[in-house]
């Protein structure tokens, strides 16, 4: 009798049945619902760091799938017996609506801009409500409390470019004050952190939502946000050369790979080397409507992969410094499909977790649990009764 389970990667085999669509990071689709899986498909899927595919397949062909399915229903079954703390959040409630506001306020003003109607003094307005809020990010991120920054609070299955800006700008501050940026710089960089994705006001929404590869035009569309939104800067006079470049060039990439211009080096401006690597980890780590999240280390695994390629070494030597990726009292799901709390995250990618069905200590940096893998975050309510 053949069972449906969502495993992690490493436990799929060939000849398993797909129950979904598998698709990459970056839109490849591997495979589609009710195919067998192959060799060259799970070697796709190791590639590009799929973290869990759902299957179908016989327990008696499969036994090693078999009992972490039979492991993940088990821990389901059972009623957690304690209740999670909830996870002390770095922005504020009242802050980050104020920054959800601010972004939405401004994507709307240059949403119209050239129209008639519209003012350079209305775009300056809005970017002027965004300052104020990078100031106030800048503030809460200097708050000796925070040695490492989160972002899992900001997250929201909606309204996903807002929030989005919201991440990228809070993780680029981050990574500005781990390299040592004056206040000046990190305004500057949270500014256009902020307003990195403005390009796309006018994208179409069913091309930024696509589940799927995108077609060349499509793909060739939406490319042009970068080059975009230094136009509606540009045309609305918002900033220096400087900040318009640093939006410009989010998506250089150091070997001159990427668009618009295929820089390379030292010739693609450093904040947007930072703004990179905050909107590559906080894409790939959110929520879509056509994909699950990466776990915050198979996405720092995929960020380092690309060092030197598409990334500033620097800027993600100063990232993994600065990005608390597993916060005290977290909730993850391991890859043998138990559930465990981080007590303590010295070791920011292998935390030490406390097991919510057996009360052991569990520390993954011990050589008995290297084989041990975080392979998600578990909402706290979920684990309530």
């Amino acid at each position: 009798m053949s069972v449906e389970a969502t495993l992690s990667s490493e436990y799929i085999a060939k000849g398993m049945l797909t129950l979904d669509h598998i698709v990459t990071a970056d839109g490849l689709t591997i495979a589609r619902p009710h195919q067998i899986l192959t060799k060259r498909m799970i070697e796709l899927i190791e590639r590009h760091s799929v973290s869990t595919v759902k299957v179908k397949f016989d327990p008696e062909i499969f036994p090693k799938a078999a009992e972490i399915y039979r492991l993940k229903a088990d821990a389901e079954k059972k009623p957690v017996p304690i209740s999670l703390p909830e996870i002390d959040p770095v922005i504020n409630d009242e802050l980050r609506v104020e920054a959800i506001g601010s972004i939405k306020k401004m994507f709307d003003v240059f949403g119209k801009s050239g129209e008639a109607g519209t003012s350079m003094t209305t775009a300056h307005l809005a970017v002027k409500e965004v300052d104020l809020v990078v100031d106030r990010l800048i503030e809460a991120l200097s708050d000796e409390t925070y040695s490492l920054v989160h972002i899992e609070g900001l997250r929201s299955y909606d309204e996903y470019t807002y929030h989005h800006s919201l991440s990228v700008a809070v993780l680029a501050i981050a990574i500005g004050q781990s390299i040592g940026f004056s206040d000046k710089e990190l305004r500057l960089l949270g500014r256009a952190a902020m307003m990195h994705d403005i390009g796309k006001v006018n994208t179409p929404l069913e091309l930024i939502n696509k589940p799927g590869k995108l077609t060349d035009s499509e793909f060739k569309t939406v490319k042009n946000h970068a080059s975009d939104g230094y136009k509606y800067l540009a045309l609305e006079e918002v900033g220096d050369e400087n900040f318009r470049k640093a939006v410009l060039c989010h998506h250089e990439r150091l070997d001159g790979s990427g668009y618009p211009n295929k820089l390379s080096g030292d010739d693609i401006p450093f904040m947007s080397r930072i703004i990179a690597v905050a909107d590559v980890y906080d894409a790939v780590t959110s929520y879509r409507s056509y994909r699950k999240p990466m776990s915050p280390s198979d996405a720092m695994e995929l960020v380092m992969s690309e060092v030197g390629r598409a990334f500033d070494y620097n800027v993600v030597i100063a990232f993994i410094k600065k990005i608390d990726f597993y916060p005290l009292n977290t909730c993850v799901e391991l890859s043998n499909g138990k559930l465990g709390v981080v007590i303590d995250n010295s070791h920011t990618l292998r935390p030490i977790l406390r097991m919510l069905e057996s009360g052991d200590i569990v520390d993954l940096m011990n050589m008995n649990n290297l084989r041990l893998i975080i392979t998600g975050i578990v909402d706290n309510e979920k684990t309530e009764d």
